[in-house]
């Protein structure tokens, strides 16, 4: 028995193609944090003619979407939401990395800094803490084997690729009390007569400790209510989630968490071409998926 729920497959598939410009692609994945069943799975905008699947296969720089792992570093050391940064343009030798839209706040607290998506302070702290410590935690949440992570900085700001599907399911971590499952499209196999023949067991294992989880949950939870993530925001609901763009908004990302439920979005070119579109496009895209399969009103 396959987990994908046809109706929300439908209503996915159908928004997908909505997207503009026409040749720009789409994928989306979302993932039951607790159990790790696929539920939807949306490999592109026509996956009868184009088979190509952008969840699993398409390796694209994660952008902001990676922050988490930096932050969840930071306060796996022992950083509080209230500690103070300089954000301010900071050159590590030759690589002297931008604030977007080259906005800088000065002293600034870790949870502002993550509301902004500040690119200067994660970048502090992957160098304060240091980059192994980073690569091994995002090992631990499943990323990093598609493409080997490598000791260089720009690494904390998600210059790197991976799939849709890997940080899809990191997401989804935060949103079930710091387990991670394996992704699984197979709920459990019968045989003709309904006998069964092979159940999931929904191995986890436990990889971030309560209060740090929950600390993580009030960044993506601030992002989505007054930060970067706002386009995704929907009234009266808790959402957890982040934006992130990849350089000349190549790549478009929102991964977020409604209920027991992890979504992620991307929205870019085959080919890797600039586009003209935001990640708010790719939290629209979320925002609009969510309230049609849960019925929520948008006002």
């Amino acid at each position: 028995k396959s987990s994908i729920n046809k109706n929300w497959q439908e209503i996915g598939q159908q928004i997908s193609k909505s997207i503009g410009p026409s040749n720009i692609e789409t994928a989306l994945v979302s993932i039951e944090s607790n159990t790790g069943l696929i539920r939807t799975m949306i490999t592109g905008k026509n996956p009868s003619i184009n088979e190509f699947n952008r969840v699993t296969s398409a390796i694209r720089p994660l952008g902001s979407t990676f922050k988490i792992i930096p932050y969840a570093a930071a306060l796996i050391e022992g950083m509080k939401l209230s500690n103070q940064f300089k954000d301010l343009p900071t050159c590590w030798s030759d690589y002297c990395p931008k604030n977007f839209s080259e906005n800088y706040q000065g002293k600034v607290s870790l949870i502002e800094s993550f509301k902004t998506s500040s690119n200067i302070v994660p970048l502090k702290i992957a160098n304060d803490i240091g980059l192994k410590k980073i690569i091994n935690l995002a090992n631990l949440f499943g990323l990093g084997y598609e493409q080997k992570l490598e000791e260089f900085l720009p690494l904390a700001i998600g210059s790197y690729g991976d799939t849709l599907l890997n940080i899809t399911n990191a997401y989804a971590v935060l949103n079930s009390k710091g387990n991670l499952y394996n992704p699984s499209i197979l709920e459990k196999i019968e045989s003709k007569d309904y006998e069964l023949i092979w159940e999931n067991k929904f191995n986890h294992k436990k990889i971030l400790d309560h209060k740090v989880n929950e600390k993580l949950n009030r960044l993506l939870e601030e992002s989505v209510s007054e930060g970067t993530s706002i386009a995704a925001s929907i009234k009266d609901k808790r959402i957890y989630g982040k934006t992130g763009t990849s350089d000349w908004n190549r790549d478009l990302w929102f991964i977020g968490s409604i209920n027991n439920l992890t979504t992620g979005v991307w929205i870019g070119f085959d080919e890797n071409k600039k586009s003209n579109l935001s990640s708010g496009n790719s939290a629209h895209f979320w925002k609009k998926f969510i309230s049609k399969i849960f019925n929520l009103t948008l006002n």
